[in-house]
């Protein structure tokens, strides 16, 4: 991964097309996330190596040298690997005679001993803690800069289109794959330096008169088998000549659409989305009860990724792997899946601290009783959880290969040919188990004329991506949906001040659905256990929000979880 995220450049003339604009500000925000997180990576410089000088090397060698026969032992032949685990067995043996010993319970020796043990065990955590986060760190720092790749071939896409239209679906596939092949070539600097390609050129030059001569001396040996095969040639290129011009009453071609599309039925497609949700909905419980389930804590923090996936890259990847299937057999290669992409991690700290206690003392001389306080240190026991999601996507690019990768990014840049198939976006669910789009949402073009809006819509956009800040209000701070919504508004016009959802729904003209707008606010009841409105979102139109979920993301207000808690839109008056 590079220490810088690569960032592209556009001239006046292709920023003047406004697709090609918002589309390279998405891939100047993604590049500025990327960036700020490779900043917090460790800088530290590997050790250099010293170098050997030849009489250090010849007394080396010389020290090796052998005289006469020596006795080996096995132990010298073949020296024996140190096995995983083998120093905690071996501090789990003695810890074992120290107890065995103590069989007549010396409570000091006990209490050096309990005292070992946690020593031991808090620096085992303190160690897997500091590496977990630098992992997490590298991770999402890794995610991150894929991001910023995929939005800087988004923007060279829609130049692209800008510059050469095209209406055909597979045209665009190949356009953008020309593109993707052509970025990344540049980006890691492929091309051969100028004394590489000519070695090669001589190289296969050499080799060329080599397979010429061999050629030659083959034709005039076998003059009569090159005719036959000379025959079966031309025949096998008149079917071939056949077969493609039957293929023009079938625009593309029938392999072409098969490629292209799930070959599930919608059923199963369906079914394994929501039993793919289901195991989602099962972590989210899992993490909720580990209070209940770790009792013995002062303290709990929580890091947790969004638990999130997109439907479609799941739908791509199963059927790269089972092609038609059934919701009943890919249950396993989803709970394969599921367990790749989500990794909870528990590590303890212990940090002592100090109070100040009230003491009651006595006079000796006078016998009155008498109050003071002390300074007591005392140990506070926390427990770090954090939840890592590595995306589909990469889970998908560790599982397939060759011909089985090439189909999952084709269904990846298709939809499968059934982009409504998830309510009509590329949906996923969102943490709060919200059905979301993400950040690359376009708002369609026509809703863009009113002038207020499109302004309110280019403060919102600013923060995509954000993550959610509970009692969040600003962009230092981070934003929860109340917070966001204020902000967006106060920077565009309105005067709000600072509330909450509810707040926000009893300043509003209540409107109905038919009857909002691009810039209106939709509010939703029961996504957690408060009275009146409980989210609160900015609608952009087409059944579409942007708002505050986990992060700050598009999402599709009848997706199966904010249609049940839909409460109403609402107008706010300047």
């Amino acid at each position: 991964m590079k220490r810088k995220t690569t960032r592209l450049t556009f001239t006046e003339e292709e920023l003047a097309n406004p697709n090609v604009r918002r589309a390279a500000k998405k891939a100047a925000r993604a590049a500025d996330r990327a960036d700020k997180a490779k900043a917090k990576l460790s800088t530290r410089a590997p050790p250099k190596r010293g170098l050997k000088m030849d009489a250090d090397k010849a007394k080396e060698r010389s020290a090796q040298l052998r005289f006469g026969k020596a006795e080996f032992s096995e132990e010298i032949a073949k020296p024996k690997r140190r096995k995983p685990g083998a120093e905690a067995l071996l501090g789990g043996e003695a810890h074992r005679q120290v107890d065995k010993q103590n069989q007549d319970e010396n409570a000091g020796v006990q209490a050096a001993h309990e005292g070992e043990r946690l020593a031991e065990g808090a620096a085992k955590k303190l160690k897997n803690g500091k590496y977990s986060r630098k992992l997490k760190a590298y991770k999402k720092a890794e995610r991150l800069d894929k991001a910023a790749d995929k939005a800087n071939i988004q923007a060279l896409h829609r130049k692209k289109q800008a510059e050469q239209p095209t209406s055909n679906l597979i045209s665009r596939w190949k356009q953008r794959q020309q593109i993707k092949a052509s970025y990344y070539a540049r980006k890691t600097g492929s091309k051969m330096s100028g004394s590489a390609a000519n070695t090669a050129r001589s190289a296969a030059t050499k080799k060329a008169k080599a397979a010429a001569a061999k050629a030659a001396q083959f034709a005039s040996t076998h003059a009569h088998m090159i005719l036959m095969g000379g025959v079966l040639v031309l025949l096998i290129m008149v079917i071939f000549c056949f077969i493609t011009s039957c293929s023009v009453f079938f625009p593309g071609g029938m392999g072409t659409v098969w490629t292209t599309s799930y070959t599930a039925e919608d059923e199963d497609i369906l079914g394994a989305e929501a039993d793919y949700q289901a195991l989602e909905e099962a972590l989210r419980a899992e993490i909720a009860a580990i209070p209940s389930s770790y009792p013995d804590y002062d303290e709990y923090t929580w890091d947790l990724d969004p638990i999130t996936h997109d439907p479609h890259q799941l739908a791509a990847v199963l059927t790269a792997i089972h092609e038609a299937y059934t919701r009943g057999e890919v249950q396993g290669t989803m709970q394969s899946i599921f367990d790749a992409q989500y990794e909870i991690i528990l590590t303890e700290t212990i940090e002592i601290r100090t109070r100040t206690e009230t003491r009651t003392g006595t006079d000796p001389t006078t016998g009155d009783t008498y109050t003071y306080e002390v300074e007591v240190q005392y140990e506070w026991r926390i427990l770090n959880i954090t939840l890592l999601n590595f995306g589909i996507d990469s889970v998908a690019r560790g599982m397939l290969s060759g011909d089985d990768l090439d189909r999952y990014d084709i269904l990846q840049e298709t939809q499968g040919n059934r982009p409504e198939l998830f309510g009509g976006v590329s949906v996923g669910y969102g943490s709060d188990g919200s059905g979301e789009v993400g950040i690359d949402y376009e708002v369609p073009a026509e809703a863009l004329s009113d002038p207020e809006f499109a302004a309110m819509l280019e403060e919102a956009e600013k923060y995509l991506g954000t993550p959610y800040v509970w009692g969040g209000s600003s962009p230092e701070t981070g934003f929860d949906c109340s917070g966001y919504v204020c902000w967006v508004l106060n920077q565009s016009g309105w005067d709000v001040g600072r509330t909450t959802a509810n707040g926000l729904w009893q300043q509003s003209a209540k409107v109905s659905e038919h009857e909002a707008k691009p810039g209106d606010l939709v509010f939703f009841q029961g996504t957690y256990d408060t009275p009146g409105a409980s989210h609160v979102g900015l609608y952009v139109g087409d059944g579409m929000m942007i708002s505050a979920g986990d992060p700050i993301k598009y999402s599709n207000i009848h997706s199966s979880y904010w249609d049940k808690h839909l409460l109403g839109f609402g107008r706010i008056p300047k």
